[in-house]
């Protein structure tokens, strides 16, 4: 009985361990999102909880900035937390929900359900809007609890905090999380999160991400500007204002002078320093088409694809020169890629390779007959390049020119999504997200869907960052990691 009884005890030590393990490692998907709708507000010693239409977010209170959000742990719809409490050292977390009542567990980072809330220890009590507050600037402060824009747009406090330590915590409705002094009333905003859902772009300009995409009537738009490493976020919002109009953003790219927006209305440029739109190029201005779908930055030059053609954008007068009008004109270009003097091109009449020295165009030949007419976009990595049609995936060696197949078993491809490394191959599917991990003979073909924690099957952009890709799709960005060493394929 001694020798069971020890046994016994191992295996579940392993076990304790093995969980520890999994618990510590980070969460295999993160959303982030439009958090600028705040339900409720519970705070602790350390930390403020957030319930926001789009998931749970929190600001840590002693270093004054904000943590991951709490949208990668699993059993909930993100969407559906009405209410949330906290104790007062952060060991006990309920949220509400419209199925009942949930508790988080920090040790497996899932929620459970419960059947009831318990009495909570806590230090905070939620309180009514003050008469007097002191609003931000451009804002002005309504006494029933509002702030109003300078462009008269009214955004309502739906819950207030004071967390008996001379803060009060603001949750509005459209503008995101707040605080102010107790006593003071000097109101602060806290931005965290994207300012639109719908994520068709993601740019990295060396380690800050622009994100954005399909203005889809929201009721605030615009571009986010994340800074990945801070964990902080900025805005530049369409439709106010004489700057960018209420646009869908199809594309994004940078030089030393300007970020570069390619939008249904145009090409649209923002001032890197100032981060103000200072001009605009359109169909009038030499554009063969309005919608602009692909950019690439090249030198003092940019590449420009839209729905009816491409052009050359060059010169400090910014002239429009059109490329070979008579092959592209009224065809969809969506993607580049530069691979030494050559500008890789996809468009809705196959791939096509531009070679910058001589002004050669020629048409990317398949023997694979997997890429014959639409390649929705093309990504290179280390001396291969890779392109996506409607049929599947073809890679190319550079140096030899011997090409590989990726035909999916999974139910096809879904527009231009593709990201690609030494590792792996990313791209959407009508399902969601396919990798192809190429480490493996012959490569791994696996299929992630909202089954594995995808907020979404409906992705639209992808980008490699080392062991994460990052996903645009219409519930937010997520950072996935790809190359989690605990997940069971």
């Amino acid at each position: 009985m001694r020798i069971l009884s020890g046994i016994a005890a191992f295996v579940l030590l392993l076990a304790a361990g093995s969980y520890t393990t999994a618990a510590t490692s980070e969460a295999e998907t993160v959303t982030f999102a439009d958090f600028t709708r705040i339900n409720y507000i519970s705070t602790s010693m350390s930390s403020v909880y957030f319930a926001t239409t789009e998931g749970i977010i929190r600001y840590n209170r002693a270093e004054d900035s904000w943590e991951e959000p709490l949208t990668g742990a699993e059993g909930i719809d993100n969407r559906d937390v009405r209410r949330i409490w906290v104790d007062l050292f952060d060991e006990k977390l309920y949220i509400q929900t419209s199925t009942g009542p949930y508790e988080y567990d920090l040790l497996f980072r899932e929620w459970f359900p419960v059947m009831e809330i318990p009495q909570l220890n806590v230090n905070y009590v939620h309180v009514r809007p003050p008469q007097v507050m002191h609003a931000p600037p451009g804002f002005l402060y309504g006494s029933s609890g509002y702030l109003t824009d300078e462009y008269g747009r009214d955004f309502y406090f739906n819950d207030i905090v004071d967390d008996r330590a001379g803060n009060l915590w603001i949750g509005t409705w459209g503008y995101g999380a707040a605080m102010a002094g107790s006593s003071s009333g000097f109101i602060e905003l806290l931005p965290f999160g994207l300012i639109q859902n719908r994520v068709d772009a993601i740019y990295d300009d060396n380690g800050t991400l622009w994100v954005s995409g399909s203005a889809l009537g929201g009721f605030r738009t615009g571009v986010t500007i994340f800074d990945v490493d801070a964990n902080q976020f900025s805005h530049i919002e369409s439709g106010i204002g004489q700057g960018l109009p209420r646009v869908d953003i199809n594309c994004i790219a940078s030089d030393d002078r300007y970020i570069y927006l390619g939008s249904e209305t145009g090409l649209y440029f923002v001032d890197r320093d100032t981060r103000q739109v200072v001009k605009n190029l359109s169909f009038r201005d030499g554009l063969p088409d309005e919608n602009v779908l692909a950019l690439e930055a090249l030198g003092d030059s940019l590449f420009v694809g839209t729905a009816g053609g491409l052009c050359l954008i060059t010169g400090p007068a910014d002239s429009v020169l059109l490329i070979r009008p008579h092959q592209f004109i009224n065809s969809a270009v969506f993607d580049f890629e530069v691979t030494g003097n050559t500008v890789w091109i996809a468009s809705s009449i196959g791939g096509f390779q531009l070679d910058l020295a001589t002004g050669r165009l020629r048409r990317f030949q398949d023997p694979h007959a997997i890429v014959f007419n639409r390649v929705y976009s093309i990504k290179h990595y280390e001396g291969k390049i890779w392109l996506a049609s409607d049929g599947g995936l073809v890679g190319i060696d550079l140096e030899t020119g011997e090409t590989y197949p990726y035909v999916s078993i999974s139910r096809g491809f879904y527009g231009r999504a593709l990201a690609v490394n030494d590792q792996v191959v990313a791209t959407a599917s009508t399902n969601g997200l396919t990798l192809y991990f190429l480490n493996e003979d012959p490569p791994l073909e696996r299929e992630f869907t909202t089954q594995d924690g995808l907020p979404s099957n409906e992705i639209y952009e992808l980008l490699l960052d080392g062991d994460y890709l990052w996903i645009g799709s219409d519930r937010g960005l997520t950072r996935f990691l790809w190359n989690d060493p605990d997940r069971i394929d």
